[in-house]
């Protein structure tokens, strides 16, 4: 099912550029590894397949990544970007609009990255959790992962700029905002070794195109894509990530979420 309205319209060319060519890689793999433990855990014992909306799909890479794992599901990948062919073409930010449009009432809502990228800024994140609340099934999962080390977003760093991100938090700040929509269950980091390539951005001189930036972009999809460190990095992260005091100290926070009450 895609909604053709707006079909033409593309809101970041640089996104579009950027993931209409994107290859599962180390992060995508301990991201989704750690994302379909969550779901099998919630499902063990149901009967039923489940629904599974992903919102900010993109290319709908999560259902490759996801089917990879084992993990049997329905699927409808949900994306602004027409560019991108998702099922359903859907702003975030008004998601409670649109809960007509979908197939099915999902049992689990991904958000998946896709937070920091509202703008809106905390207004924004707190309305659509708020939503996601509202059109997941009862007793249903909203799973919301956020960057914490991704581009040393929680260190806040001025020379830092990254046009694409419209807010930089740390893990209380994402979860002070995302709690007055929802309870949060359960909080796991996500990734140990793929937030190494972004070490050359503690330099002050970092920029993407100098010494620094090309070492960067070497590591991350270079040097960070040997095979063996994928099994190495899923190990760290279920280790690691369950961690009260490394759960933010990581690429990214995977928040477990349910509608209140």
């Amino acid at each position: 099912m895609t909604d053709t309205t707006n079909e033409l319209t593309v809101h970041s060319q640089y996104l579009v550029k950027k993931l209409s060519n994107s290859k599962q890689n180390l992060y995508g793999t301990v991201k989704f590894d750690t994302v379909s433990r969550k779901i099998k855990s919630w499902a063990k014992g149901r009967t039923e397949t489940p629904k599974i909306l992903d919102i900010g799909c993109s290319t709908s890479i999560s259902k490759e990544y996801l089917a990879a794992t084992g993990l049997e599901f329905e699927y409808c990948g949900a994306d602004y970007e027409a560019a991108f062919q998702p099922d359903i073409v859907l702003d975030a930010t008004k998601l409670s609009e649109r809960k007509e449009d979908l197939p099915w009432r999902p049992d689990v809502i991904t958000l998946l990255d896709v937070l920091e990228h509202l703008p809106g800024k905390a207004e924004a994140i707190e309305s659509t959790m708020r939503q996601c609340c509202e059109v997941v099934a009862p007793g249903g999962l909203v799973l919301a992962v956020v960057p914490q080390l991704y581009r040393l977003d929680r260190l806040k760093f001025g020379h830092l700029h990254y046009p694409e991100h419209h807010v930089r938090f740390t893990l209380k700040e994402w979860m002070n905002i995302v709690e007055e929509a929802a309870d949060i269950e359960e909080v796991h980091g996500i990734g140990y070794l793929s937030v190494l390539p972004y070490t050359p951005m503690f330099s002050p001189w970092y920029k993407e195109n100098n010494r620094h930036g090309k070492l960067f972009h070497h590591l991350r999809s270079k040097t960070f894509e040997w095979g063996p460190l994928k099994p190495a990095e899923i190990g760290l992260t279920r280790t690691l990530g369950r961690l009260p005091g490394l759960r933010g100290w990581c690429n990214s926070t995977l928040l477990v979420c349910k509608a209140k009450g």
